[in-house]
């Protein structure tokens, strides 16, 4: 498939010196001057990835366009790709093609936080918290409705002020209590008890409390044109207050086909508990809360968390189906299966994520690209970390000197046979068991053990700074297993004032989802590692020779401002330290290594070279005015066009690559 593709990029290579002058009429090949970031486009038709949006994907299902099959709608409340996307199925029914290939994503418009849809005998109705808004297809969300309630009508009243208080709140639409009248439901997900940071003990046991995720019911006295809301209650289920982990997203339906409705709801991490109704339509009772299972007997868990469930009868057999969102904007289809007579819990597929014609790069969400000639064919390949803890490879296809290279689909990098995959686990995270499923991967890719293979250190959610060693060759890179980086320390290792976890044996120990840079920094031909140290300063571990062996020394604060203070990149303590992304590169082609510092897009640290022992960094402005930060923006240089002069690339909280033309280019 790959030497197919690189076939069709030569052909296309022929072709572009036809068509250059109609280049202009496309909307990601215009003129690029330095004020210009776009998004890497894939040039690859034929291609086929996972669908996607940026960060949060809260889906909406729907037949959009009226032509009478099934079409996604998607908000994603992100920056930079805030908005209602539009996903058209072209393939027809989904009760015949469950998973067709949808068109890439069209934009209905900005959108808001906690949009969900109702579904009921006027169609598709959509509510946030304290409005609903018509003719979402049409019109995205121009046409807005005020409710008669307060959005902040739940009030936290957790021993945690600190923490963020109300986060998800979810508002939809279900008759209740079977008296033909819509009542109103709200998810609530409380963090006034869970906080936000550094409460863990000396052991890893997290001392405050959980994150809560509650459902309460507005009952409808009055009618659907004219609503009168009861005062809310909290939904109970086997005598006790219906409580998940957060992010209730409530979904109410006949799931086990006894024609009264049952809850299903997700959580702010990756599982789905069933909530059967044992009373009647009228008067329903809810037995205590059973985790979902997949027809294999697994726990029906999702890839990622921060999950969206929405109940849907997708396949137009009568029985209702979840079409889940991911954090990292992905949609899947988990399939009701659940066979007429059965007992229990009902069954449903794991998910399978769907899919849509590749328009631009995509590395889940917010990526951690590095530019590199990986397979050792000459032209510049992007590698990437993102929040779920992956690496992925997306391979240039064009070959050297090509200024808009044709590109592969991901490939997620394989250690040992078997994806490799960082996560926090229940106690892995500064901020609590709430992101146990994130890891937060960054990198960067060198020769760490000088035998002309490209290896990878990486950073992640958890601090600990490693390395994967290739085993392939040059073509294939091929990895095994994952290995501390270790530094000769004079000492004991420095330990962060925050947390429980602690350097082990020589490893390096370090501020979490920070860059770990690989450079020649003193250019002697030794792989350095410029990173941040356990305080926030910006600091070069030296790589020295004794006898056989390569050894790292301990870090050194050799970064200065014009005033000769150390660089310290961040003074944020817990959950606030780290998260610094940088590449090292010669930006103005002045001789000397200039740093990119993650920012709206990316800060220009001007470097003045080397004097007594210490390097000066002079700040001097963000590449471009184009805000594309949410979270954070991590920069890597490229050059696709040959020209020796490096272009930046952005990963963004999208998860999209952001490309900008180094004005010293003289590639138009």
């Amino acid at each position: 498939m790959v030497t197919d593709l690189k076939c069709r990029a030569r052909a296309q290579r022929g072709l572009a010196a036809v068509f250059c002058v109609l280049l202009w009429l496309l909307p990601f090949y215009g003129a690029v001057t330095a004020e210009d970031l776009v998004q890497l486009p894939y040039q690859n038709p034929d291609l086929v990835v996972d669908l996607g949006v940026g960060l949060w994907a809260w889906p909406l299902p729907c037949d959009a366009d009226g032509d009478g099959d099934y079409d996604l709608l998607v908000s994603c409340p992100d920056k930079p790709s805030n908005g209602i996307w539009f996903f058209e199925n072209t393939s027809g029914s989904t009760a015949v093609n469950r998973f067709p290939v949808f068109r890439p994503g069209r934009s209905l418009g900005k959108t808001v936080h906690y949009l969900m849809p109702s579904y009921g005998r006027s169609g598709m109705r959509v509510l946030a918290p304290g409005f609903e808004y018509a003719d979402v297809t049409t019109q995205g969300l121009r046409q807005r409705m005020p409710l008669s309630l307060s959005p902040g009508f739940h009030k936290p009243s957790g021993p945690q002020p600190k923490g963020p208080g109300v986060r998800h709140n979810q508002w939809r639409y279900h008759d209740f209590d079977g008296d033909e009248r819509t009542d109103l439901i709200v998810g609530i997900e409380d963090w006034s008890y869970y906080g936000w940071d550094d409460a863990w003990d000396s052991n890893g046991q997290w001392q405050n409390g959980p994150l809560h995720g509650w459902v309460y019911i507005f009952r409808n006295r009055g009618t659907d044109e004219q609503p009168d809301y009861d005062k809310p209650f909290l939904l109970e289920a086997g005598g006790k207050v219906i409580d998940v982990f957060g992010c209730p997203s409530p979904n109410f339906g006949d799931f086990d086909g006894d024609s009264d409705a049952d809850l299903i709801c997700g959580e702010f991490l990756d599982g789905l508990t069933w909530f059967e109704n044992r009373g009647s339509r009228q008067e329903p009772a809810y037995a205590a809360g059973e985790r979902l299972r997949a027809v294999e007997g697994n726990p029906l868990v999702m890839d990622l968390q921060m999950i969206v469930p929405v109940a849907f009868d997708w396949d137009s057999d009568r029985d209702l189906d979840l079409i889940v969102g991911d954090e990292d904007g992905r949609v899947a289809l988990m399939e009701n299966v659940t066979e007429a007579g059965q007992s229990g819990a009902p069954r449903f597929r794991g998910p399978v994520y769907f899919r849509q014609q590749a328009d631009t790069l995509k590395c889940g969400a917010l990526a951690t690209p590095v530019g590199v000639d990986w397979d050792g064919d000459g032209d510049t390949d992007l590698v990437s970390g993102n929040t779920a803890g992956y690496i992925e490879v997306f391979r240039n296809l064009s070959g050297p000197g090509v200024v808009r290279p044709v590109w592969s689909g991901p490939e997620r990098l394989l250690v040992g046979g078997r994806v490799f995959r960082v996560q926090a686990g229940p106690n892995g995270s500064i901020q609590g068991p709430a992101e146990a499923k994130w890891g937060y991967t960054t990198l960067s890719v060198a020769d760490w053990d000088l035998d002309g293979l490209p290896d990878i250190v990486l950073n992640s959610i958890l601090g600990r700074v490693h390395w994967l060693k290739n085993c392939g060759t040059r073509q294939e890179p091929r990895f095994e297993d994952s290995r501390p980086v270790e530094v000769e320390w004079e000492g004991a290792p420095p330990q962060l004032a925050w947390g429980w976890l602690k350097p082990e044996g020589k490893g390096l120990l370090t501020q979490w989802r920070t860059t770990p840079v690989v450079v020649d920094l003193n250019k002697d031909m030794l792989p350095d590692l410029v990173v941040l140290d356990h305080e926030g300063y910006l600091t070069w571990l030296e790589r020295v020779r004794q006898g056989d062996q390569l050894l790292l020394k301990a870090p050194a604060r050799v970064f200065v401002d014009e005033q000769g203070q150390p660089l310290r990149l961040t003074a944020g303590v817990g959950g606030r330290s780290g998260r610094r992304k940088l590449c090292v590169t010669d930006w103005d082609g002045d001789g000397h290594y200039d740093f990119l510092l993650n920012s709206a897009n990316a800060d220009l640290l001007r470097g003045q070279g080397e004097k007594n022992g210490t390097w000066t960094m002079v700040p001097a402005g963000s590449l471009a005015k184009r805000n594309i930060e949410g979270h954070d923006v991590s920069p890597t240089v490229v050059d696709f066009d040959g020209d020796a002069v490096p272009d930046f690339v952005g990963g963004a909280e999208d998860g999209r690559f952001y490309f900008l033309k180094n004005p010293r280019s003289s590639t138009p």
